[in-house]
């Protein structure tokens, strides 16, 4: 198959027909028509065409997929045809018991990053990597203009600002007031991350216009089969609408959004307040033990090394996670250092509560979960709150050892992995092992330095471990030829914290 044409298919012949065999599969509560490409309610007989209702919804061509092959409500069939419309009139009896709803009005506009590529016969059209094009249609029909590839929220409002400019003749008004159903639609290859920030971007220019987005809808309804792109559909709504839209509906691809217990209409939602760890355990648990100012400043010192240091390392832990991961590891590490970095003020007036080591560890849960993200961040959060109980009535280096196996425990039981799984925990347990061996015969610094040495030489022994959990465990070890890059993460950050403690 060549590559212009790359697809999951069997071949093109019988890919329409397989589509639809799929689609039956899933939702048996349909059926084929033997001879047609027409998918029909498994209870069409007695329940629509016997009851008289209506039963014809539409029809249309394939590659446009949830659409016509996926709308089956109930009263409703539908046909799904590769090049035609399939369409018997239902009989007038029926039409005759329809009620006519007359639409305020409604206005679509698309965006193409990429072409579809058509089985067997490749790319639709081209189109430059760093372009995109404005108002084309479903079928790859030329748009209104091409554009350098920009920002989601000057592309939704250059999208929004054609819709609705009054010089074009095919123009939707839209006004402050007006109440509108706002349609954010997947043409095929567009992430989810994707079509959920064109959806905020969306609504928040028409809320800022004062329009009242009453209803909101986005995902996937009809595409043009994988093409990178979006449409922004608008429709003026009254009661009568959108209460139509709130129907119960048995259609597979047909969304209910989400509305608060008891309201009617949509309203974009302020954040919700949260108590954080740091004051539940303020409110409700033991005052936090305290240290004088130099030792203080010995934390702010070991906090800004560790961050520059974790920062200066993102493309080389990055490089070592794409052997096993999704390259992110530098990243996400580097995130969360930097958001530590931004929030530490300065050494006279620091921000972080530096004199407080109890606190100040929930204070980095809260940045882990909040600021680096990612199941490192969730492990991270699990290991500073688990470490800030040990350091609610005293602070000694027997408690910061302490401190450090309390949150390796709390990793282990929560995050399912142990050492010897070629994890970050490896470097850790390596390091409490080696930390509270030595804290009774060597000074606090000097045991502190065996740590460090056994968590680097622990980092380094996972290049020849077996991985047991993480992403890397799905990986063959055949690929896995250097350090895990989660554990030299650990090293980095507590080599820097040694030399902090040792300047």
């Amino acid at each position: 198959m060549p590559a212009a044409c790359k697809k999951l298919i069997n071949n093109v012949e019988q890919c329409v027909d397989e589509n639809l065999e799929g689609l039956v599969a899933v939702n048996p509560g349909l059926q084929l028509l033997e001879g047609l490409r027409v998918v029909v309610r498994s209870d069409v007989g007695p329940n629509v065409v016997g009851a008289g209702k209506v039963s014809l919804l539409s029809g249309g061509g394939s590659g446009h997929e949830p659409a016509h092959a996926g709308y089956v409500g109930p009263g409703m069939l539908t046909a799904a045809v590769a090049g035609s419309v399939f369409a018997s009139p239902p009989p007038h009896s029926i039409l005759a018991g329809i009620k006519a709803v007359s639409a305020p009005g409604s206005g679509t506009i698309g965006l193409s990053l990429t072409p579809c590529s058509i089985p067997g016969s490749g790319s639709s059209f081209q189109i430059a990597d760093d372009e995109m094009e404005l108002g084309l249609g479903v079928h790859g029909e030329a748009g209104v203009k091409r554009t350098k590839l920009v920002s989601a929220k000057e592309a939704v409002t250059m999208m929004i600002d054609h819709m609705t400019n009054p010089t074009n003749s095919t123009h939707l008004p839209v006004k402050k007031g007006d109440r509108v159903a706002c349609m954010i639609n997947n043409l095929g290859g567009t992430s989810m991350l994707e079509l959920n920030i064109i959806a905020k971007e969306t609504i928040e220019l028409l809320e800022s216009r004062g329009v009242v987005v009453e209803r909101a809808y986005c995902g996937t309804y009809i595409t043009s089969l994988e093409m990178a792109g979006i449409s922004i559909t608008l429709l003026h709504l009254d009661d009568t609408l959108r209460r139509c839209l709130d129907a119960p509906t048995s259609a597979p691809a047909w969304p209910r959004p989400l509305l608060p217990p008891g309201a009617v209409t949509r309203q974009t939602p302020s954040r919700m307040p949260r108590e954080t760890i740091q004051t539940e355990v303020i409110k409700t648990g033991p005052t936090m033990a305290t240290v004088g100012t130099a030792e203080a400043n010995l934390l702010y010192d070991c906090l800004k090394l560790a961050g520059e240091r974790l920062v200066a390392m993102e493309s080389k832990l990055n490089e070592l996670d794409r052997e096993s991961g999704d390259g992110d590891c530098g990243s996400t590490m580097s995130r969360g250092a930097q958001g530590i970095l931004a929030s530490l003020g300065s050494k006279e007036k620091p921000s972080l509560p530096v004199s407080c080591p109890g606190e100040l560890a929930l204070t980095l849960a809260s940045a882990a979960e909040d600021t680096m993200g990612g199941s490192s961040g969730g492990l991270y959060s699990l290991f500073f709150t688990a470490a800030a109980v040990c350091l609610q009535n005293t602070v000694s280096p027997t408690t910061y050892c302490e401190a450090l196996n309390a949150g390796i425990q709390s990793m282990m039981k929560y995050g399912g992995a142990e050492p010897g799984d070629r994890t970050m925990l490896d470097p850790l347990h390596s390091a409490w092992m080696a930390w509270s061996a030595a804290l009774s015969s060597q000074s606090p610094v000097d045991a502190f330095r065996l740590a460090v040495e056994a968590a680097e030489k622990s980092a380094e022994e996972t290049a020849k471990m077996k991985a047991h959990a993480g992403r890397a465990s799905y990986v063959s070890a055949d690929h896995l030829n250097n350090p895990d890059p989660g554990a030299r993460a650990v090293a980095v950050w507590m080599r820097a914290v040694l030399e902090a403690l040792s300047s």
